[in-house]
């Protein structure tokens, strides 16, 4: 019996091998006896616009004081803000606690921060990837204030802020 199936392992291996060699024939023996295979080539006609013609370039204007300004020279000789006008513009630190894209929103924050004595305002941003309506409470002198103001806001009203600068 190992004999029998020793001939019969032996002949599934040599009918494999012909049916591999069998195949290969089959798909390579065309190409071989075809020859080489013509390259064709595909001419597209293609309307290109003429070139632009351009003019002459502009010249830059000349330097005729004989030396370049300094710069910030301008700003240098203005006169700084007083105390009353840096409060106008926004100077000092903020804590904003919210951002809305609703202006009745911001309001309503804003009102019940008021009912506490806070001084609020609703800074307005137009740029279109931000809420445009941020309430802040301040300004504040110091980073320190407000940092207190932030906690005492948490504490207080349950609102989590952060500092800003105008």
């Amino acid at each position: 019996m190992t004999r029998s199936t020793g001939v019969d392992q032996r002949f599934k291996q040599r009918l494999i091998g012909a049916i591999v060699l069998v195949a290969l024939g089959v798909i390579f023996l065309p190409m071989l006896l075809s020859g080489p295979v013509e390259q064709t080539r595909v001419d597209i006609q293609l309307d290109m616009p003429a070139e632009p013609s351009l003019g002459a370039a502009p010249s830059l204007p000349e330097n005729t004081a004989g030396e370049a300004p300094e710069p910030g020279r301008a700003l240098a000789d203005e006169p700084a803000l007083g105390a009353e006008e840096a409060a106008s513009v926004g100077a000092g630190f903020f804590v904003q606690v919210g951002a809305f894209g609703s202006r009745d929103n911001a309001r309503r924050l804003s009102g019940r921060l008021e009912e506490d004595g806070l001084t609020v305002r609703i800074d307005e941003d137009n740029r279109e990837d931000r809420l445009p309506y941020r309430v802040q409470v301040g300004p504040l002198e110091t980073q320190s204030a407000a940092e207190a103001m932030a906690q005492r806001l948490a504490a207080d009203h349950d609102l989590p802020g952060y500092i800003v600068e105008p």
